[in-house]
């Protein structure tokens, strides 16, 4: 098996007549602001999808792979995983999405996003696709000073 492409997107809309993606909203930095809990992670409500193309490797390779998406936070700490199956026995070339509607925040920083496929009893990992997170934590309201006599 063969991985093509990975992309991380806000919305992925599937034609169902032809079977191509419109990716739309392509993410490379995440930006919020506002207080936030100082628990972590916190869910925070951003949606996306992870669009991935896969292509056999040749014709005896007509199997179905488990493909597998980590969500790895800065100090490489794995913050949530998710399994799909890529079904290749019928056809040469299949499309997997991963979709979530949030996103687990534990501080500023580079995130990834890492996809890989089963093959045997390990997983080969094919791409990490990176995603800047920055919180701006909100300004304290000044407080209007009373007069002084």
């Amino acid at each position: 098996m063969r991985h093509i492409w990975s992309v991380l997107c806000r919305y992925a809309i599937e034609d169902r007549d032809s079977n191509n993606f419109s990716l739309i909203e392509t993410l490379s930095q995440v930006s919020f602001k506002g207080d936030i809990p100082p628990e972590r992670p916190i869910g925070l409500p951003i949606s996306f999808h992870i669009v991935s193309q896969w292509r056999r490797g040749n014709d005896q390779d007509r199997c179905d792979y488990p493909v597998q998406m980590r969500v790895i936070a800065p100090g490489d700490v794995e913050l949530d995983s998710d399994e799909l199956t890529a079904k290749l026995s019928a056809y040469d070339t299949c499309t997997t999405v991963f979709s979530s509607g949030s996103f687990r925040y534990t501080e500023n920083g580079l995130y990834e996003f890492e996809i890989s496929y089963r093959l045997g009893e390990r997983w080969i990992a094919v791409t990490r696709i990176p995603l800047n997170v920055i919180h701006d934590p909100a300004e304290p309201e000044e407080q209007e000073s009373e007069p002084t006599e």
